[in-house]
């Protein structure tokens, strides 16, 4: 085994039936240049054959017996996908209705998981590899690098099958893919020996509503991250970077596994500062009191932004003094955080007003540490960044104040850009109030591209502050989580849009024709 390919990482990927482990696992690897290899595929194809054979699925010794007859082939690329039993390739034969439903009665029998184990085991001896299944990162590899649990709900992971199979989604034989997969979730997570649950270390990745390259992406972010957080604790890594770590590889590190140390989880890779570890240790952490530098700062950016144009701003009361709160904000230059978060601190009192940052913002001198004293966050722009949602989650589930620019990055002119789902999914999560924000002319002042702002001729900016409203207020009981995170989207933007200048409003204009037929 040669040393690079041994210090390799070992993924661990876990997940229900239909959560993506094989097709977002495969991707993921080929994308990092790993081997794959789903170890559910093994079952399946020793299920396949006792159903040949006529073997029952809770006869263990016969079972046992016909192991050494299913044999895992390469497909070319590194994964080990195809399957020959007795040495015949039977790999398209692996899912169909009948192994479907007798799989996960075969996958429960201590003496099959017992004879199987090791030969699992023995396919990461060179490393390298990500491994799916169902006990990966509980039994199978509990010592992975990392560890993954791939999830979806059953509507979700159903209808991803039923379009696999060309299936009416209204038809008897939908209905029972839909049943198949309930039952197969009981029995999986209440099977004695390894049950299906999720590692305690293991970095969790819910999909619904994501498409399958956005799922490839959290995946590939972890797995880069780990590996830079492994690279930078390795004893015998040399302290001398002969060669400068590819961007490619090790410019997204946007997972950081919430037990890790804070010199890891925060670090932008293994040769960054220590003045810069310092910074975004400080900048991880997490509380709710406004300090008397957040006060001071608010006051100085308040006096700078009088500087630059005459400011009105309304609606102060509108923002709630308790619970989990979003302040929702277009975002059309660089002085929105100025103009928004200075004044609205004010009215906040001891609570903290905590924003996500691009990383970058921590490597300038002096303003990275006051981004770090005042409540930012760092956030990889470079990539599907989960830890910056898990971090969102958290603040807001503690009760906490977060400001939120809903279309992730600034607009080149000025208009609403279309909105990512992001803000909405947190609300649903959490219950948070949403408190939308409209900033105008902004653009005026310090427009995107320009280097310094334009204070000449003095312009006028204005922030209306919208009443705070919730997820349960614009989306009916019952939809779908898919179609409820479109609808909160749309309601969320349509409120920025009804408290900016027409110019503004760009593809949610016509929101607000829609939300003024809402009932007030």
């Amino acid at each position: 085994m040669s040393s690079t390919t041994a210090s390799r990482i070992v993924v661990a990927l876990d997940g229900p039936a239909s959560s993506g482990k094989s097709s977002v696992g495969a991707a993921a690897a080929a994308r990092l240049g790993l081997r794959f290899v789903d170890t559910g595929i093994i079952y399946r194809a020793l299920t396949a054959l006792a159903l040949r054979a006529g073997v029952a699925t809770d006869d263990a010794a016969a079972l046992v017996a016909l192991a050494p007859r299913v044999t895992l082939g390469d497909d070319g690329t590194g994964r080990l996908t195809r399957v020959l039993l007795d040495g015949v390739d039977a790999t398209d034969a692996l899912h169909n209705p009948d192994v479907d439903g007798a799989v996960s009665q075969v996958a429960r029998v201590p003496e099959v998981r017992a004879a199987l184990l090791e030969r699992q085991r023995a396919l990461v001896a060179e490393g390298g590899i990500v491994v799916a299944g169902r006990d990966i990162g509980t039994v199978v590899l509990p010592d992975a690098g990392l560890k993954v649990f791939l999830d979806a709900s059953v509507e979700e992971r159903a209808s991803r099958r039923i379009a696999e199979r060309g299936l009416d989604p209204a038809s008897p034989e939908a209905e029972q893919v839909r049943e198949q997969l309930r039952s197969r979730d009981a029995q999986d997570r209440g099977r004695e020996v390894a049950p299906l649950v999720a590692a305690e270390d293991a970095v969790h990745v819910v999909t619904d509503g994501h498409t399958f390259e956005e799922s490839v992406e959290l995946v590939v972010a972890a797995i880069q991250h780990a590996e830079i957080a492994g690279e930078a604790a390795r004893p015998d890594r040399s302290p001398e970077p002969a060669v400068a770590p590819d961007p490619a590889v090790v410019g997204k590190p946007a997972l950081a596994a919430a037990t890790a140390a804070p010199e890891v989880a925060a670090t932008a890779g293994p040769e960054a500062p220590p003045k810069r570890r310092r910074i975004l240790e400080i900048a991880m952490r997490m509380d709710n009191e406004q300090t008397m530098f957040i006060r001071m700062v608010a006051l100085l950016a308040r006096i700078f932004a009088r500087s630059l144009a005459s400011v009105e701003i309304d609606g102060m009361g509108n923002v709630p003094r308790q619970g989990a709160v979003i302040l929702a904000v277009n975002h059309i230059s660089n002085i929105d955080p100025v103009v928004a978060g200075a004044w609205i601190s004010a009215t906040m009192h001891k609570r903290r007003i905590h924003w996500l940052g691009k990383r970058e913002l921590f490597d300038w001198p002096v303003f990275g540490w006051v981004c770090a004293l005042g409540g930012v966050h760092p956030v990889d722009r470079g990539a599907a960044d989960v830890e910056a949602y898990r971090l969102a989650t958290r603040i807001l589930e503690a009760g906490y104040v977060l400001l939120i620019f809903p279309e992730g990055t600034r607009s080149p002119t000025g208009e609403l850009q279309e909105a990512k789902d992001g803000l909405a999914m947190l609300a649903m999560r959490t219950g948070a109030q949403i408190v939308p924000i409209g900033v105008n002319n902004t653009d005026a002042v310090w427009k995107k591209g320009r280097k310094l702002p334009s204070p000449f001729p003095r312009k006028t900016v204005t922030v209306h502050i919208g009443k705070p409203f919730r997820i349960e207020d614009v989306v009916p009981v019952g939809t779908p989580r898919r179609a409820a995170k479109t609808i909160a989207t749309a309601a969320i933007m349509g409120r920025i849009a009804e408290l900016l200048d027409p110019r503004h409003r760009g593809v949610y204009a016509e929101a607000i024709r829609t939300a003024a037929t809402r009932e007030p």
